[in-house]
């Protein structure tokens, strides 16, 4: 029974390694030929944050250097092609968040009518009853429940209301 688990193990490790060795050549090759970044260069760049970003940079040092002997390259290719991808990833999260912040902002002030939306719900229900999903007498009971304010969200529900 060990043997077997050891074989699982092996096989397991082997899967997991070709892998990274496939996944991984692809960042490696994809940096350009200019001056390629260290790991010492980079954390002069950054401020300092203290200690988590000492452990940060080591941990980033482990990596490259891993990689680097995995893949058979240099470790300040694999170094410059991780801070390319870190650098890229930064750049998208940016962007993100930038996207989030723009639609947040378009939508700040905006309330819906409560007509529109009492008007949007009339035709989901009724959508609902022509599916058979709802009878018309549960389509009914629903709109009045919202025209009274018991539903929650925009508009109504108990923390609208007065206590």
């Amino acid at each position: 029974m060990n043997n077997v688990v050891r074989k699982r193990a092996g096989i397991t490790a082997g899967v997991v390694l070709a892998g990274i060795g496939l996944a991984f050549p692809a960042v490696a090759f994809a940096e350009d030929h200019s001056k390629p970044a260290t790991a010492t260069a980079t954390a002069e760049a950054r401020p300092e944050a203290g200690k988590g970003a000492e452990l940060r940079e080591e941990r980033r040092k482990e990596l490259a250097e891993a990689l680097a002997k995995d893949l058979g390259v240099p470790v300040d290719k694999v170094t410059g092609s991780l801070e390319k991808f870190r650098a890229a990833q930064g750049e998208k999260h940016r962007e993100e968040r930038k996207d989030r912040k723009d639609r947040k902002d378009e939508r700040a002030g905006e309330r819906p009518d409560p007509a529109a939306r009492q008007q949007k719900l009339a035709d989901r229900l009724d959508q609902a009853v022509k599916d058979g999903k709802l009878t018309r007498a549960q389509a009914d009971a629903v709109i009045a429940a919202a025209k009274a304010g018991v539903l929650p969200g925009p508009g109504g529900g108990p923390r609208h209301q007065e206590r």
